[in-house]
Order: C-alpha cells, then sequence, then structure tokens
C-alpha cells in the first residue's frame, strides 16, 4: 500500500494554502468524509473549480493529500503517525493496452505519492507513471484504469513489461525480441489482441517497474508483475 508522510512543520505553504489545507482538515474531521469541490469553493469564496484544483494539486504536490481520482469525495489527509518516506511522481497522460489508440501526451495529468524504497535506488527524476487503457495485458497484472511506474529508459530485456510510443501513440506490451525486429507483444488469452511488430533500431520508452491498482475499497495496491 502507498503511504504519505510530510509534516507540516517541514512543509512551506503560502498563508492562502495553510487557510485551505485547515478549512479542508476541519471539514474532514468535523462531518467524517471530504468536501466535495462545490463546497470548497463556498467555504473558501473561489470562484471557480479550477482554483480548488490547483490549491489541491499543491497541497498534493507537497505530500499533505491524497486525492483518489476520478472518486466522489476522495480526497484523503496524511497519516502523521506513519513514518516512511515517499517520493511524488508525475502521471503522464495514459498508455494503451488494446490497440494502438492512445495519443502519448507528455503533459502532467496529476501526481502518485510511492515509497522512496519501491524505486530501488532509481533517480526519482527518472521515473513516471501512465495510466493503463484496455484490457490486452490482463495476464500479466496490468488491468484497465492501473496506474503503472515506469523507468525512463532504453535499458530493458526480453520479456519485460515496456511503454512504447509508436507514431505519436503510447502502449504497454511485453518485450520479444527477434532477429531482426522487436516485437511488443499482448499479455491476454482473447485471440483480438495481435502483437505488434517493429523494426530491431526501435526505441523503448520506458520499462515498467510496479503496477499502482485502485480496487474497489478506494485504497492503492501495489500489484506484481507477471511475465
Amino acid at each position: 500500500m502507498y503511504v504519505i508522510l510530510i509534516l507540516m512543520d517541514n512543509i512551506q505553504l503560502t498563508a492562502k494554502q495553510r487557510e485551505f489545507y485547515e478549512a479542508l482538515r476541519t471539514h474532514i474531521e468535523g462531518h467524517g468524509m471530504a468536501p466535495t469541490i462545490a463546497e470548497l469553493m463556498d467555504t473558501m469564496n473561489l470562484s471557480s473549480p479550477r482554483s480548488v484544483s490547483q490549491y489541491l494539486e499543491s497541497l498534493e504536490r507537497k505530500g499533505l493529500i491524497i486525492r483518489e481520482h476520478y472518486g466522489q469525495r476522495s480526497i484523503r489527509l496524511v497519516d502523521p503517525n506513519e513514518k516512511t518516506e515517499t517520493v511524488t511522481i508525475p502521471v503522464i497522460s495514459s498508455a494503451g493496452c488494446d490497440n494502438v489508440n492512445v495519443f502519448a501526451d507528455d503533459s502532467f495529468t496529476g501526481f502518485v505519492c510511492v515509497q522512496r524504497e519501491l524505486l530501488a535506488g532509481r533517480p526519482r527524476e527518472k521515473m513516471i507513471s501512465v495510466k493503463a487503457v484496455g484490457e490486452s495485458m490482463v495476464d500479466a497484472g496490468v488491468n484497465d484504469g492501473d496506474y503503472v511506474l515506469v523507468e525512463v529508459t532504453e535499458a530493458v530485456s526480453e520479456n519485460d513489461l515496456v511503454v512504447a510510443v509508436i507514431d505519436g501513440f503510447a502502449v504497454i506490451k511485453k518485450l520479444q525480441l527477434a532477429n531482426n525486429a522487436v516485437i511488443l507483444q499482448p499479455v491476454s488469452p482473447d485471440p483480438q489482441y495481435k502483437p505488434i511488430i517493429l523494426r530491431k533500431d526501435f526505441k523503448i520508452f520506458g520499462k515498467v517497474i510496479d503496477i499502482i491498482r485502485m480496487p474497489q475499497t478506494g485504497e492503492l495496491d501495489i500489484v506484481p508483475i507477471y511475465h
């Protein structure tokens, strides 16, 4: 499970950010649930949902909250009693697990916080997270909607799970090598998913290190990678 810890005394917040955080904390402690965007707009006298999102993004980057994206009332405060070192990893767009139909966009769409030990000594600036789209990698443990933790590197080996960018589209596949070709192989019993065959000199974007799954409980799980 991913856990976030950064103590308030060690975090630099603007006066408005601290006010927003305290209002958020007071609502959660008083109501037993997170406020909605509309409630935060009303509490903080903000004029737009984007203003609320900017405050939430700042608090998330600084490790003070966890947002379980695409859920209602999905903001959670960090546990100040949990002592573990974490790092913040940017989420960059999505990668298709089916056909080549998810555009590769290098803009940040959010952040996830992970335990530093999961990086196994890899530099944080070389790590990103990508949301998986589709079902062609289910037998490798990657389901539609999962987030995969990716090391940006071309140093990959046969049978690694990789992220590749093909003509501007991103895919997650299992890497196989032939004499004169790179094969991006689906890992699914469904025959509709076909391998993608590329030239030998094709460059891989990165290697999948871990899978971050959002089960029904809303907790983040670490899922082993199955070759």
